[in-house]
């Protein structure tokens, strides 16, 4: 939530004309960001929040704020709690990770691994930690100066704690480095000087690089296996949805611990992209299309509708669901992904497989089931324009590719689909155990494509079922 906008029965309704700025080309470092609290008075010229004009502040003079130097004499302020919603404001149960030291990696994140040559990352979330944060955390891991900015929310609070005194978080930027910021706020006087301070009421927009090329992740999965459960194709393929508990219509968001007993839900906001950087990159991750056990959820359509949710991990035998709220690019929230053209054949046949776990490994931001064909290059940076397609606009881009994990207790294979007429179809011996193999299989299929992509189609179902055929056929 952010200052000034007007919310009504959970939606939001309007929001205050702030003067919106661009602040281009800043430098962040540790000479140009400095910490302040807000009733400061520079060099006893005068305050930086004039009370006269900013009259907001005076019941907390005393929390901080970063102030960043502007050319021509001029500053920027920006307070530490909207410095740190906006940077880790991805989902509620990150930022409440942040809020209750001690912070240790293993709470955030359980596996990564980089590819230095292209850049990619690939990370294993932890429980309870949304998709919706995965790239605040790959920074987070990728970053040091992220890392100490992360650790200086509850270490600041615990220092102050013991003094008496109300607790005001602080918080820097979390990577130093040149960046095009865009805020709304109010420009102030300072010392006869009009429009020389601009206090910040929200950021919009951070145009510094995240330090990944490319982000693949795996969420966290129980032992019972149920974790992210989608659909395949729009209705008449096979489904394993899990079910749980309705909730009531007017749900209370209470402050206590949520139930270990109810399965916790994500609730989802939509906003504008807060970093351009990340639309250029891909991020990706696995999702489960058929489950072979068919396993459900006891709760279903049984037990009365849980009446209260409470933010942050479960830890109480009360009914009150845990919630966790994360922030997602704005889209149409009724929008739902449509199987792209080249992969629907493939969608119908992989729906007539039975007793074996289908999942999809490239559920894209972009179209939710494809990413990018791996640009693979010459000596000279030349790629190669088999990689690419022809738009109706008669402008290229990189082909997609989608590629689907096939197993059962025994086997393992990777499917891939490349994006073409007729679609390329390859399938891979693999283990499903390395989080760097399925970029082995992209790099696989892109050199594969590139050496014969006139491959001959087949019945996929057929192929796989003799795969997985039982032993004594």
């Amino acid at each position: 939530m952010r200052i000034g906008d007007l919310w009504l029965n959970g939606q939001l309704r309007a929001q205050p004309s702030y003067e919106l700025e661009e602040f281009k080309d800043i430098e962040i470092d540790r000479d140009s960001a400095h910490l302040i609290k807000a009733g400061l008075n520079l060099d006893d010229k005068g305050f930086l929040l004039p009370m006269s004009e900013h009259p907001w502040h005076m019941n907390c003079t005393q929390s901080y704020c970063v102030m960043l130097n502007l050319p021509g004499n001029r500053r920027l302020i920006i307070p530490c709690m909207e410095l740190i919603r906006f940077y880790f404001g991805s989902s509620s149960n990150l930022i409440t990770a942040l809020f209750l030291p001690p912070l240790n990696r293993t709470s955030l994140y359980t596996k990564a691994s980089l590819n230095k040559i292209n850049g990619r990352l690939s990370l294993q979330l932890a429980e309870h930690i949304s998709g919706a944060s995965a790239a605040d955390i790959g920074r987070l891991h990728m970053d040091a100066t992220a890392w100490q900015a992360a650790l200086m929310i509850g270490t600041s609070m615990l220092a102050s704690s013991g003094m008496r005194q109300s607790i005001y978080p602080q918080g820097l930027f979390p990577f130093e480095g040149t960046t095009t910021l865009i805020a709304a706020g109010k420009w102030l006087s300072f010392a006869d000087e009009a429009r020389a301070t601009f206090i910040v009421y929200s950021l919009r927009s951070c145009s510094h690089a995240f330090p990944f090329r490319s982000l693949r992740y795996e969420k966290y999965k129980t032992s019972t296996g149920n974790g992210e459960i989608g659909k395949l194709g729009s209705g008449s393929a096979k489904e394993r949805s899990l079910k749980s508990a309705k909730e009531a219509q007017n749900q209370n968001l209470e402050e206590r611990d949520g139930s270990n007993n109810l399965a916790s839900k994500v609730k989802s906001i939509r906003m504008e992209p807060r970093f351009p950087d990340l639309t250029k990159k891909s991020i990706w991750k696995n999702k489960t299309l058929i489950g072979a056990d068919g396993t459900g959820n006891k709760y279903a359509g049984a037990a009365p509708p849980v009446q209260a949710a409470a933010v942050g991990q479960p830890g109480s035998e009360q009914r009150i669901r845990s919630v966790d709220f994360s922030v997602l690019i704005n889209r149409d929230p009724s929008q739902r992904w449509p199987v792209p053209n080249f992969l629907k054949p493939v969608i119908v046949q992989l729906s007539e497989l039975n007793r074996l776990n289908i999942e999809l490994l490239t559920e894209s931001e972009e179209d939710g089931w494809t990413v990018p064909i791996l640009m693979l290059s010459d000596e000279d940076g030349v790629i190669n324009p088999k990689l690419f397609i022809e738009n109706n606009t008669n402008t290229s881009r990189p082909r997609r590719v989608a590629v689907f994990a096939i197993k059962n207790q025994n086997e393992h294979i990777s499917l891939a689909i490349v994006e073409s007429a007729p679609s390329y179809i390859k399938l891979y011996a693999t283990n499903g155990k390395n989080v760097e193999e399925i970029f082995d299989t992209l790099s696989c299929v892109a050199n594969d494509y590139l050496a014969r992509p006139e491959l001959e189609e087949t019945n996929i179902a057929d192929l796989v079922n003799w795969i997985f055929r039982p032993d004594d056929d």
